[in-house]
């Protein structure tokens, strides 16, 4: 496995080993494909993991599978990003960070802080967007690592939830 040294870049464990379980499966391309990710090989890692189809030009996301650190609560796994996600702040939030994943070059690593008030949902939450690409040139997917900082151990999942302000603190791209 290589290490590349940009990884280090990455404060979260879950998120850097996921990095380099994705560069590694790049192989000296762009991107590695859907098929090169093996959710077997993921162990630990796979509560922390998303895996998306990027649709229309990365317009529109599906989500394929959701880890249960990212689920809190809620499964939409086959349903489109727009349909699952409320109207609001937080749905344009992710939206965007969606598509600036999906665009590339490399991959997106990216910190966000939620100021919510009705619910004891996360103050922070750290993603890193990895694009995939079936025929190496176009992104057809994306592997996606999340990770929380959160004030609570049960209760209403964030998914549903708009906080007031979220505030972008870090957003790098890495090779």
């Amino acid at each position: 496995m290589t290490r590349p040294g940009d990884a280090s870049r990455i404060p979260e464990p879950h998120l850097r080993d996921l990095y380099l379980y994705w560069h590694d499966k790049r192989n000296g391309r762009s991107w590695p494909a859907g098929d090169d990710i093996d959710t077997a090989e993921l162990g630990p890692l796979l509560p922390y993991v998303m895996i998306v189809d990027v649709l229309q030009d990365g317009r529109f996301f599906r989500f394929r599978l959701i880890g249960d650190d990212v689920a809190i609560g809620v499964d939409p796994t086959g349903k489109l990003q727009h349909e699952e996600l409320p109207e609001g702040i937080y749905r344009d939030h992710i939206s965007a960070l969606f598509r600036r994943g999906a665009a590339g070059p490399g991959a997106l690593y990216s910190r966000s802080a939620y100021a919510y008030t009705e619910i004891e949902g996360p103050r922070s939450i750290s993603r890193l967007f990895m694009p995939l690409a079936g025929d190496g040139l176009a992104i057809d997917m994306m592997l996606i690592g999340q990770t929380a900082d959160r004030l609570f151990s049960r209760g209403p999942s964030a998914w549903k939830a708009n906080p007031p302000t979220i505030t972008e603190e870090v957003e790098f791209r890495l090779p």
